[in-house]
């Protein structure tokens, strides 16, 4: 006798698995609180050696302010003159007895060598674009023992400049009958260094020395100091 055995098929049931949820809250906390402390840290840690390397940065990039407006200075105006002389600048008048009775200065060329220096001094500032400053990695710590010491780290910065000018000239006796006259033009920049972290302002002032001239003759007693010679197109030197 054949006997069969017959068998239910298995249902297989999924599984739920039941989690806490405060547990997950927990965690999402404990996550955003270990990120604030991180930050933090970070925050603090950045401004600690802001503050250790500012006084040091601040220093390099007046120095590096002084050193471009004075460079410049020099350099645009011995261009611009070198287009120049005396003779155009100004006529020296002088009687029949070769004793001088007046300096006229030629107004039209001296505001033009000014308008010219004083434009080409700030297109050269603003135009120099982004240069390096370094500073050392043992500034970095705020140590007066270890400032200045260690390979340098560069920073980029970039300058933009105003510029205003004046003009300034003096006499100064050189023998008998003989008087030199020299002319100056008083730059007066601010130059802006422009950093990652903060802009650097610096005024510089730079007198820089546009001609001079010996002009022989016999000397007044009195000599005019020509303070702003472009207000004023004639310049009495006499007795």
């Amino acid at each position: 006798m054949n006997s069969k055995i017959y068998s239910r098929p298995r249902i297989r049931l999924p599984k739920i698995f039941f989690s806490s949820g405060g547990d997950k809250n927990l965690k999402r906390k404990q996550k955003i609180v270990k990120i604030f402390i991180i930050m933090v840290i970070a925050f603090s840690t950045v401004k600690i050696v802001l503050d250790a390397i500012s006084p040091i940065f601040e220093a390099l990039c007046e120095d590096k302010a002084k050193s471009i407006a004075t460079i410049i200075s020099n350099n645009e105006a011995t261009n611009v003159m070198k287009d120049h002389t005396y003779d155009e600048l100004f006529t020296i008048e002088k009687d029949n007895d070769g004793n001088i009775t007046m300096i006229k200065s030629n107004v039209i060329p001296i505001n033009e060598i000014i308008s010219d220096v004083a434009v080409k001094i700030q297109n050269s500032i603003n135009e120099r674009g982004k240069e390096n400053i370094k500073i050392t990695i043992g500034s970095f710590t705020g140590s007066k023992l270890l400032s200045g010491r260690g390979p340098g780290i560069p920073i980029k910065i970039s300058s933009i400049g105003n510029v205003e000018t004046d003009l300034r000239s003096e006499f100064s006796a050189q023998g008998i009958n003989q008087t030199l006259h020299r002319v100056y033009l008083q730059v007066d920049c601010e130059v802006s260094i422009l950093t990652p972290y903060n802009t650097i302002s610096e005024k510089v002032s730079n007198q820089v020395l546009l001609i001079e001239n010996v002009i022989v003759g016999k000397i007044p007693n009195t000599y005019y100091n020509l303070d702003g010679i472009d207000s004023s197109n004639v310049l009495d030197i006499i007795e």
